[in-house]
């Protein structure tokens, strides 16, 4: 994969370095020479100290070739300007880091994938916090799907396990496989993972879900 990262500060310096490190093409375009010149001594990849939203750039990073683009300036409307000439060349997977949530729907019209980092950094406290595992948020935070790791309540049936209203275990992860019939007998181990999902998801339901299987947060 070829890909043409804008930007070599925060969301774009630290994609740039982690595709280079997977062993993927890049080619990096900022305006800032000193981040040019020490990002190029440390990695191999094509750095262009230039500006994206000239096409002459672009083209110079092979924009034309790319597999994908991420516009990741700390300039929104700089960013949306990016993304636009990048469709206008064919560019086909077109990612925008967005600083103002209140921005996504431009970007959203141009058919432009967006990341929101703020959004990024919350999930991924919201799993540290919370010891889930991973999970999923259905519609508008109408529901939530998550997996959390069975240390606490091991040895008791899934009878025996108080689950607040709202919440419904939908699977259990046991030596590598998906257990999707669950019996009210099912006796749980340490180790198992436990697919739950629940209804207008709220801090204090979850938590009590965690507790009841994983330890106090």
């Amino acid at each position: 994969m070829y890909a043409v990262i804008v930007g070599l500060s925060g969301v774009g310096q630290s994609l740039a370095k982690t595709l280079i490190e997977r062993g993927y093409d890049v080619a990096i375009i900022d305006k800032n020479h000193e981040r040019c010149e020490k990002f190029s001594s440390e990695y191999d990849a094509l750095v262009i100290c230039g500006d994206a939203v000239e096409k002459d750039t672009l083209r110079d990073a092979g924009i034309e070739k790319a597999d994908a683009l991420v516009a990741a300036t700390g300039d929104d409307s700089v960013n949306l300007m990016i993304v636009s000439m990048a469709k206008e060349f064919g560019a086909k997977n077109v990612v925008a880091v967005v600083r103002n949530p209140e921005h996504i729907g431009l970007f959203k019209k141009s058919g432009v994938r967006v990341i929101v980092p703020d959004e990024v950094v919350a999930e991924h406290l919201y799993q540290h916090l919370y010891k889930v595992k991973d999970f999923l948020i259905l519609g508008e935070n109408q529901a939530e799907i998550f997996v959390v790791r069975v240390e606490n309540g091991s040895g008791k049936p899934l009878k025996k396990i108080g689950i607040p209203n709202g919440s419904t275990i939908i699977g259990i992860y046991r030596d590598g496989k998906l257990n999707v019939t669950l019996p009210s007998d099912m006796v749980l181990r340490s180790g198992d993972e436990l697919l739950v999902y629940t209804i207008k998801p709220k801090p204090e339901s979850i938590r009590k879900v965690v507790e009841a299987f994983a330890g106090k947060i």
